[in-house]
């Protein structure tokens, strides 16, 4: 057997580390623009960590587009493309032996366009367009030891265990539809902020990893932190205009619970992987709990996960479109080297949409049919996160947050609504910068709209190429503010 840990200098235990109507338009700028974070958010405290030395920064991640093609249920014809990926840039920091802490900036993005046609899509007599676009950015810092421990077989073995964590998250949801004569918006945005103390360590990789293998981990939790959920959805059709909200809903994360972590390491064909000649073992490693993990340690509330398969979210009963992922790998190699060997994962996305020409649909308000039942699936799409270079994760973070910019893309039509979207981007930023001013060494995501809110001290920053300006935002109502009450 390999063993997953290396010395690093100090230790033989220390290891490396791891369009809508006008009116709909300027109700949804005036929602976004009051949208803040939760109170508490800013002000929570992340865990606190023993300085040390870093390391070297890597990344890995993806940016994938597929288009597809089919007939629909109901007879129409339907053709579309998605764009999926993700990006995760990780940097660890080496403790006192056994501790070591890692941090990352994780984002990921879904971008689904979608035609219905009567007859069909070259000569179309009826047609129909979804336009779907979801981002979530996730910033983490977490405490491993090496002296944590996994059951395999019933018998405890030597494992990489998780201490404590703290992240912040924040997302925005954007669906626009437009079928004969009606048009519907929504607009989501999410942002939470997360510390989670583990009473023992929650195990998660075993030292000496081979495969097959299998094994499990428990442990209880303590946790502090909130969230906070809004959305603003509109309809406007020949005989009726409507919107629910701008409805904000804040609350604080599950205090206490376990975790459960099941694990797995594949053998044969399926088994391993190879990166640049660079063989990876196929781990599968399943959390179950309070929190969705993200590459198997970044824990996000499961009150904000945009991407979740059931279709659980408030705004639920008013989406038009729909992505839903599950990581089924993590690609892990054995005695890494300077870092804790995680190099990549597997990502399977799921997109459906609900076709606005169906007469069947009502307005907001009148029993909107839900995305799971009935929808049009989209194939589900494997997404493979493969060792790349920071600055190429970081253009990925950028381009999956706008909408635009991702090689091979097509963007929906959600231009209006790009800065706002930014705007909440920006929120993220600068609360990771209060919590951890002098402690992250992870560059953060690049967005395209940077320069234009600089987050704290001013700093220079480069635009992508090919980055667009911020669109003019419509007027806000003439009505007051529907949440003066958050200011």
């Amino acid at each position: 057997m390999i063993p997953l840990t290396r010395q690093i200098g100090r230790s033989a235990n220390m290891i490396g580390r791891v369009g809508a109507s006008t009116a709909i338009v300027a109700v949804a700028t005036a929602f976004l623009m009051v949208f803040v974070l939760p109170a508490g958010i800013a002000a929570a405290a992340s865990p606190e960590f023993t300085p040390g030395s870093a390391n070297q920064l890597w990344a890995y991640g993806v940016v994938r587009t597929v288009d597809f093609s089919g007939v629909s249920a109901q007879g129409y014809s339907y053709q579309g493309s998605a764009t999926y990926g993700y990006s995760v840039i990780l940097d660890q920091t080496n403790l006192t032996s056994p501790l070591f802490e890692l941090s990352a900036v994780r984002t990921m993005g879904a971008d689904l366009t979608v035609e219905y046609c009567l007859p069909d899509c070259h000569k179309p007599t009826v047609s129909a367009t979804v336009s779907h676009h979801a981002w979530e950015s996730t910033h983490a810092w977490a405490n491993f030891t090496t002296n944590g421990t996994v059951a395999v077989n019933g018998q405890s073995v030597a494992a990489i265990a998780l201490l404590n964590s703290h992240s912040t998250v924040v997302g925005n949801l954007t669906d626009i539809s437009q079928g004969p004569l009606r048009t519907s918006y929504l607009s989501a945005n999410v942002s939470a902020s997360a510390s989670v103390t583990f009473a023992t360590p929650l195990g998660l990789l075993p030292d000496n990893l081979t495969a097959p293998m299998s094994w499990t981990s428990t442990s209880a939790f303590n946790a502090t932190g909130a969230f906070a959920i809004s959305y603003f959805a509109g309809y406007t059709g020949p005989h009726l205009s409507t919107h629910v909200g701008p409805t904000v809903t804040t609350g604080a994360v599950t205090r206490s619970g376990s975790v459960t972590v099941s694990g797995s390491s594949n053998s044969g064909p399926d088994g391993a992987v190879q990166f640049g000649g660079v063989p990876y073992l196929n781990v599968s490693l399943n959390v179950v709990g309070p929190f969705v993990a993200r590459e198997g340690f970044i824990l996000v509330p499961s009150q904000v996960d945009l991407f979740a398969a059931s279709n659980a979210n408030p705004w639920g009963n008013n989406e038009t479109g729909g992505t839903s992922v599950q990581m089924t790998s993590l690609y892990v190699r054995p005695g890494a080297g300077a870092h804790v060997g995680i190099d990549g994962s597997e990502w399977m996305y799921a997109g459906s949409a609900l076709n606005p020409g169906l007469t069947s649909l009502d307005p907001i308000g009148a029993g909107v049919a839900q995305i799971s039942p009935g929808a049009d699936n989209v194939s589900s799409t494997p997404v493979q996160g493969v060792p790349i270079q920071v600055d190429q994760a970081q253009g990925y973070q950028g381009c999956l947050v706008s909408g635009s910019g991702c090689a091979g893309s097509s963007s929906p039509s959600v231009l209006p609504f790009f800065g706002i979207g930014v705007l909440a981007v920006v929120i993220a930023v600068v609360v990771a910068s209060v919590l951890v001013v002098e402690r992250r060494r992870v560059p953060p995501p690049t967005y395209p709209n940077a320069q234009l809110y600089p987050p704290g001290e001013t700093t220079s920053v480069r635009p992508l190429p090919g980055s667009r300006p911020s669109a003019v935002r419509p007027p806000p109502p003439a009505e007051d503010d529907p949440l003066s009450n958050l200011w």
